[in-house]
């Protein structure tokens, strides 16, 4: 659909063009309006100034010219005499002033030899002296360079000057003798206030006009404004205030039905598409709400059948006087890949177990199952954890597709001797204490992970512990335990939150390490798998 202009930007752009048709109407009748007063004064004028000219006494003004003593020939028999003027002025004009001047090269100045005006306070005032400077007369025209130069064009056109703050036109004439010489000069002073009067009501007519004009256009503008916009946005806004209800309930939704043929249209037609939109959207969601249920549902079972597989309840072995044992594991996700195992493989030999799976969530925790399992059958068939492992490294690296591995680390404690054999295929140091001593970290020989390389060799190392000797091993999530800051708990605090109370039992010991990570970590989400073995070896007469 091919849309136009949303309806309140046409309205405006035909309001502006109409203002500007509407002034440039107004300043062209203006212009035109004072161009006919303009003309019509300055014919009248020059028509009277061209019946005065035949009515000067020429011979009189000669006579004043050639007189020393100019102002002493000016009287008033002169201009009384010429009543003709006096009636014309009275009777044909209004307004107006007449002046004869007499220019005066030498100084620079016109002699006013007769006066009349239609003013009765400037009425038969003849005045001696204009005092005008040379300039300002050659500027108005009253002289010339040369006053008989007979070639001299003179303009018929209104000389404009303000006057008392009136507008005043002035016409000048030059006054010929017999020979076709200029012996002085008509002026004709029209007072042009009813033109400055009659342009002032036009303007304000038009001004009026014009407000009228724009106020009715502002009221078309509303009227449309509120039938093609706010309407069809109050229909949009009561169709969304219960969109969301409605969907929820499956109830159906009447179409809009807008038809402006602009963008509130087109946003009818996106609203109602979101509409559709949103109800797929709902209907997927619940279909995807309820399979991550399953999901859910699914996890914690397979969180509960590890959480079986792991022994939980402490102290297991509670006839037995020999040792004390307990750990705790906590997992990143619903299950993890860590695990912790420990059994009597008979009435003299404790086998200890803690391994990390690579990786976190489902596929870890099957890999973590089948490798505890195997190692607790591997464990029936010798005692050395070195061959334990090998022959774990062989049997995972036969069937791993996925290329998972872990790291173990796997001991036999002979409670009898006190004698620990161990192996380590990549895990964590153990950190242990001996009698009278805190805990510290031992670094044992590495060997390589298990299910990383079919031929990879690993080798036993043993540790003689005296009775009241305690044992520590853990997974990476504990000293790489990071807070918000992306800081690492680290091995030193590890060992210092066990030497925080060296000598508090093995639950004590380990919940002390877990809170200590607590306290560090804070509100960062957990990033690994928490996972701890602490066993102190009390000998056989116990402690």
């Amino acid at each position: 659909m091919k849309k136009k202009s949303l309806v309140s930007k046409s309205i405006i752009r035909l309001m502006y063009l109409g203002l500007v048709i509407l002034i440039s109407i107004s300043v062209v009748s203006g212009i035109q309006f004072y161009n006919t007063l303009e003309s019509e004064y300055k014919d009248s004028g020059n028509s009277f100034l061209k019946l005065l000219s035949s009515e000067i006494d020429t011979g009189y003004i000669k006579e004043v010219n050639s007189t020393a003593d100019k102002p002493a020939m000016i009287n008033n028999t002169w201009y009384n005499t010429n009543s003709f003027l006096q009636k014309c002025v009275e009777l044909d004009k209004k307004y107006i002033t007449i002046n004869v001047l007499i220019p005066d090269e030498e100084k620079g100045q016109a002699l006013y030899i007769w006066s009349e005006s239609n003013d009765d306070s400037n009425k038969n005032q003849p005045m001696t002296n204009a005092n005008l400077p040379k300039e300002e007369l050659l500027k108005m025209g009253a002289i010339t360079q040369n006053p008989n130069d007979n070639n001299n064009d003179f303009s018929d056109d209104l000389i404009l000057q303000l006057k008392d703050d009136k507008l005043t036109g002035f016409l000048i004439k030059p006054l010929f003798d017999e020979n076709n010489n200029i012996i002085a000069f008509m002026e004709l002073e029209l007072d042009l206030s009813e033109i400055q009067k009659s342009i002032i009501k036009l303007i304000l007519f038009i001004a009026i006009f014009i407000i009228a004009i724009l106020a009715l256009a502002l009221e078309i503008y509303f009227y449309f404004i509120k039938r093609e916009v706010m309407q069809p946005i109050i229909q949009l806004e009561n169709a969304t205030s219960d969109v969301v209800d409605k969907l929820k309930s499956e109830s159906v939704i009447e179409p809009l039905n807008i038809k402006t043929n602009d963008e509130i249209e087109a946003l009818s037609h996106s609203f109602e598409a979101m509409e559709e939109n949103l109800r797929n959207y709902i209907k997927e969601n619940r279909e995807i709400v309820s399979e991550q249920e399953k999901i859910r549902t699914e996890l914690n079972l397979a969180a509960n059948i590890q959480a079986d597989m792991l022994i939980k309840y402490f102290p297991p072995f509670p006839e037995r006087t020999d040792f004390n044992i307990f750990a705790s594991m906590t997992p990143a996700k619903e299950v993890g890949g860590d695990f912790y195992d420990f059994f009597l493989v008979d009435h003299d030999h404790l086998a200890l177990v803690i391994a990390d799976v690579s990786g976190k969530g489902v596929p870890a925790s099957l890999f973590m199952m089948r490798s505890m399992l195997m190692i607790e059958s591997l464990t029936t068939l010798t005692r050395s954890p070195s061959e334990i492992l090998g022959t774990l490294n062989k049997m995972i690296c036969d069937n791993n597709e996925s290329k998972m591995f872990v790291t173990v680390w796997l001991a036999i404690l002979d409670l009898k001797s006190g004698k620990l054999t161990a192996a380590n295929a990549g895990h964590e140091y153990p950190i242990i204490k001996t009698p009278g001593k805190g805990f510290e970290l031992y670094k044992d020989k590495h060997c390589f992970i298990v299910g990383g390389k079919k031929k990879a060799k690993y080798k036993d190392y043993e540790i003689t512990l005296e009775p009241g000797s305690v044992i520590f091993v853990y997974t990476d999530g504990v000293p790489e335990a990071k807070n918000a800051e992306g800081k690492m708990f680290k091995l030193d605090a590890t060992v210092d939150a066990l030497n925080s109370n060296p000598n508090a039992d093995v639950e004590t010991l380990t919940n002390n390490v877990k809170n200590s990570v607590s306290d560090f970590v804070k509100d960062a989400e957990q990033f690994d798998d928490l996972t701890m073995l602490c066993v102190e070896y009390l000998g056989p007469e116990g402690k």
